[in-house]
């Protein structure tokens, strides 16, 4: 009798199937291009209906939103790109406490990336948060509509803790579940966890993609002047109300001298832009000697 020959190692290499590549990037951080992308998906029915407001975000919130999470440092917004780069969804750290070592996350997903991904994304979150970011306890709040993240979360041994009856008003008054993680128990259960939904889990290779410092842009800079100078005006406002020119007059040279700041940077800003155009223009002017 005779055997077939062995499959070719190669060949076993080529049929297994291939990891998707998932990166985890800061929204603050993205494109342009990208963040509005999340606008898109943060607008889809399907998302908004798991969300405690309805509402379709315009794009000025939306900015609104991304600026404040420049300087909030309770909370890490991490938008779930493709190997093209393209946004699939959020993953969010929230309400981040440190003396008390815990945060709240959140996560959503396009509609058409529904198949493990939500899993995969769980566990390895899960992972950043008590291994990287040393936190003690992980909680999440799901609206009584939304049961099935409510069954995912479980799986991942998050305990019900809590439910609030008509906490919340959409389409009618509904109930919140509040559920929790503790270190502990991932830790004397995640090797479970995993070798449960390892096929699941290991058809994504995710990564957090780690920031590197860079210089502020003139842009952020000009951003980040105009706010302070707008805590300054309405303080102005306030004491020239009251009559109190003795007290408004500190004000007014710090809005003078944050506008000086604001009228270099802006001029620094033209003047590079002006440079880079007339740099186009001479290289456009020799291609077509």
């Amino acid at each position: 009798m005779t055997y077939p020959p062995p499959p070719d190692a190669q060949l076993i290499e080529a049929v297994k199937e291939v990891k998707r590549q998932i990166t985890l990037k800061t929204l603050v951080s993205c494109s342009l291009d990208q963040q509005m992308a999340v606008r898109s998906i943060r607008n889809e029915k399907s998302v908004r209906e798991s969300m405690y407001t309805e509402h379709e975000i315009g794009v000025n919130e939306h900015l609104q939103w991304i600026s404040k999470l420049k300087s909030d440092n309770k909370q890490v917004v991490f938008v779930v790109l493709n190997e093209k780069l393209t946004p699939l969804g959020i993953v969010s750290i929230n309400a981040i406490d440190t003396l008390h070592k815990k945060a709240d996350w959140a996560f959503y997903l396009d509609a058409n990336e529904r198949g493990g991904l939500g899993a995969a994304l769980e566990y390895n979150l899960i992972q950043y948060v008590f291994e990287v970011l040393f936190l003690e306890k992980l909680n999440c709040e799901v609206i009584e509509t939304n049961k099935p993240v409510v069954k995912l979360h479980k799986k991942f041994f998050f305990v019900e803790e809590g439910f609030r009856r008509e906490n919340i008003v959409k389409n009618g008054r509904i109930g919140v579940y509040f559920l929790g993680l503790t270190k502990n128990d991932w830790i004397n259960n995640r090797t479970e966890v995993y070798r449960k939904y390892q096929s699941i889990i290991d058809k994504f290779d995710i990564k957090f993609e780690e920031e590197e410092p860079a210089q502020e842009s003139p842009l952020n800079q000009i951003e980040r002047a105009r706010a302070k100078n707008n805590v300054n005006w309405m303080a102005l406002l306030r004491l020239s109300l009251e009559q109190n020119p003795s007290i408004a007059t500190p004000i007014v040279s710090e809005i003078l001298r944050l506008d000086t700041e604001i009228s270099n940077l802006t001029k620094k800003l033209v003047h590079n832009t002006e440079h880079r155009l007339e740099g186009v223009g001479m290289l456009a002017g020799n291609v077509f000697k």
